[in-house]
């Protein structure tokens, strides 16, 4: 197990157990050295182990609905933050934004852990480090790029959203079954015009997607011509029952709302970017250096402004030489103030590029790419400029 130190480094995670409560082991056993324990088959996105073997200092917690490893932190080690302890001694989770009842994890069994004698003095005081970059949702959880992210992530089509709809063969929500509302959330149910002539099949897990904003136009083009359309995703929906030419599916994940009108298409795992991963440039230095540039062209629901965590669009991309991970540098060409010669801060002709913050490229399409602002020292705004 890592040092219980670097726990201090990450920050709150959010993971809903998702599903109807397994009807199996009991939620908590404290069995300790004990003969193999059978889990009982459920569902679950993970290929969780048939028996678990309980090593000394261990317990098994079996999840029921509404559990998350932040609580099961809290719960076992005293320190919601010190959910990672749990999370590294259960490696077929892949992914800690999602766990499932009826899976079953391993937990650290000490007399802390179960409450005996007060928290682990180890872990009963990490905080997140400030190093670590929240995300908008307001956690980070040793991620910059989150699943939260991936969920409001922006993008350019310059083609237009009716062409990209068609090239993904994308099904529109046609209705959805409750009445009382037109913005839909998690656990609502919604109806696809599509089904079985479609290829769906009942569990399919869908990306709904919307279009953001028409006929986007650059902000330095006066003339008004339009870039594309931009599209966002909202939520991730699972398929319940199928027809041949249409479909119910539930909103498992949301952060905007679902509308008729929106899009779904097939869903793949996003790979989300570690910390380690997207270190903070340090040269810094004024004036930047130009070297490949671009403008920031759109902020997600048409902000004008960003901070740390926000998303936005750029116009360079792969032909750029841009990929994912890349970290770039914004700036603005600013007039060159010399405030010892000139008190009265009166501006000069000559100007300088003022480092604002850095932006971590988390989708690189050919000629545009979607950005997450990792750090500010100023405030960004349409039209700054990039550069890596």
């Amino acid at each position: 197990m890592a040092q219980k130190k670097w726990l201090g480094a990450l920050c709150a995670l959010p993971v809903l157990a998702m599903g109807p409560v397994s009807q199996g082991l009991a939620s908590i056993q404290e069995i300790r050295n004990s003969e193999p324990i059978k889990v009982e088959r459920h569902s679950s996105r993970w290929k969780y182990p048939n028996e678990i073997i309980l090593g000394p200092g261990q317990q098994l917690h079996i999840v029921v609905k509404g559990d998350t490893l932040w609580d099961l932190g809290q719960k076992y080690l005293g320190n919601p933050y010190a959910w990672p302890q749990i999370w590294e001694l259960n490696k077929w989770v892949e992914d800690p934004h999602w766990i499932y009842p009826g899976d079953p994890l391993v937990i650290p069994s000490d007399r802390y852990a179960l409450g005996l004698d007060g928290p682990d003095p180890n872990v009963a005081d990490l905080r997140p480090d400030p190093r670590i970059r929240v995300t908008p949702s307001g956690g980070a959880f040793g991620y910059v790029y989150a699943f939260q992210d991936f969920l409001q992530l922006p993008y350019l089509v310059p083609k237009g959203a009716r062409t990209h709809f068609k090239e993904l063969k994308a099904i529109r929500i046609t209705g959805y079954q409750k009445e009382d509302r037109n913005i839909l959330s998690k656990g609502d149910v919604i109806y696809l015009g599509g089904g079985q002539n479609s290829g769906l099949l009942v569990g399919d897990r869908l990306l709904v997607l919307k279009v953001a904003k028409s006929r986007l136009v650059h902000p330095d083009d006066k003339r008004g011509v339009s870039m594309g359309d931009v599209i966002q995703h909202v939520a991730i929906v699972r398929v319940l029952s199928i027809h041949p030419k249409n479909a119910e599916a539930v909103i498992e994940n949301t952060l905007d709302g679902v509308e008729v009108g929106d899009h779904v298409t097939a869903f793949a795992e996003p790979t989300l970017i570690h910390s380690k991963d997207a270190p903070l440039r340090e040269d810094i230095l004024e004036p930047i250096p130009l070297k490949t540039t671009a403008k920031i062209i759109y902020g997600r629901n048409g902000a004008t402004y960003f901070s740390t965590g926000s998303l936005v669009l750029i116009d360079k991309g792969i032909h750029a030489g841009l990929k994912v991970g890349d970290v770039l540098l914004t700036l603005r060409n600013s007039s060159l103030i010399n405030e010892g010669l000139n008190p009265q801060g009166a501006r000069g002709g000559a100007l300088t590029n003022r480092y604002l913050g850095q932006l971590l490229v988390v989708r690189a399409d050919e000629t545009h790419s979607t950005c997450l602002v990792l750090t500010t020292k100023s405030e960004m705004t349409l039209g700054d400029t990039v550069t890596n």
